[in-house]
């Protein structure tokens, strides 16, 4: 396990122990219904568009200096494929490998294929070890960073969150953290796990307690639950841009990184995080505790 106090993927560093960083911002392609993606078959998808809005994520990335990586999601092992190949062409690792198991599957095997190294991207998620084929699949292709997703219910505790990742609940009798290193996983993020708003006030101090004892980097999609707010009397775009915007606000105190949801949403969620992290050099350099844990 990397005992330093960053893991690097290229020129990006990812936070773990403390907050000090800005977090590793994370935008989603191709996720299902998309609106570039055709959605009888979703291995055609405008190419033009999709390469407008990665460019776009990273313009903002640069412009406001805080890291990010793109996740490419899929509904298909086919459209996994064809995804990978359109962003290999156009741009370089390292990215986040999301969708569902068989997409993820597939798209190992067309990355190892093509020579991409297991350790130029992160494979999302992992949230138990019971799934033979997927511990294999890790261990046979030496996957060398994962996200653990805490699956819990909105009023889990902190303390539950924690054990979780901690207690020997997995076969072999062993925890999910120990059972990854041992199948040579050498990279651990740990997704808290967003339901609702109850569910985020326990997570972001789950995250401070991972951070201060097990010294891995944590964070979360904050943005999850945002479709419960939808109303047709009011116009849902802007209501849940401004939400979207207040709660990255928040989040970006504890957080190593954010899966910031669909990559549409990339102008609001940078600008967000950068006023974040404005306000509390703020308080840092005027000395003012405004957050106790902080």
């Amino acid at each position: 396990m990397d005992n330093s106090e960053y893991y690097t993927y290229g020129n990006i560093k990812l936070e773990k122990g403390k907050f000090e960083s800005p977090p590793i911002l994370i935008g989603t392609i191709f996720y299902q219904n998309e609106s570039l993606v055709e959605r009888k078959n979703p291995e055609v998808f405008n190419s033009l568009k999709a390469k407008k809005r990665i460019e776009k994520h990273q313009s903002l990335s640069k412009q406001y200096k805080i890291p990010s990586l793109i996740e490419i999601s899929a509904p298909t092992p086919k459209s996994m494929k064809k995804y990978l190949e359109f962003y290999l062409d156009n741009f370089e690792p390292p990215f986040v490998l999301g969708g569902n198991f068989e997409s993820r599957l597939a798209g190992i095997e067309y990355l190892t294929e093509s020579g991409i190294k297991s350790d130029q991207y992160i494979y999302n998620t992992i949230s138990n070890l019971k799934n033979k084929d997927e511990i294999e699949l890790i261990r046979k292709h030496r996957i060398k960073s994962a996200v653990i997703l805490i699956l819990g219910s909105e009023n889990m505790t902190s303390t539950q969150r924690y054990a979780y990742l901690t207690e020997k609940n997995q076969p072999e009798d062993v925890s999910i953290i120990n059972g990854l290193k041992k199948i040579g996983v050498e990279k651990i993020w740990i997704d808290v796990g967003v339901i609702n708003l109850e569910s985020l006030a326990h997570i972001l101090e789950t995250q401070r307690l991972i951070s201060l004892s097990l010294q891995l980097p944590v964070g979360t999609a904050p943005n999850l639950f945002l479709f419960q707010f939808s109303s047709p009397r009011l116009n849902v775009k802007y209501h849940t841009r401004y939400r979207r915007a207040s709660i990255m606000f928040i989040v970006t105190w504890f957080s190593n990184f954010i899966f910031y949801g669909a990559i549409e949403d990339a102008p609001e969620s940078f600008a967000s995080v950068f006023q974040s992290i404005e306000f509390r050099d703020i308080l840092k350099s005027k000395n003012i505790p405004l957050f106790k844990h902080f």
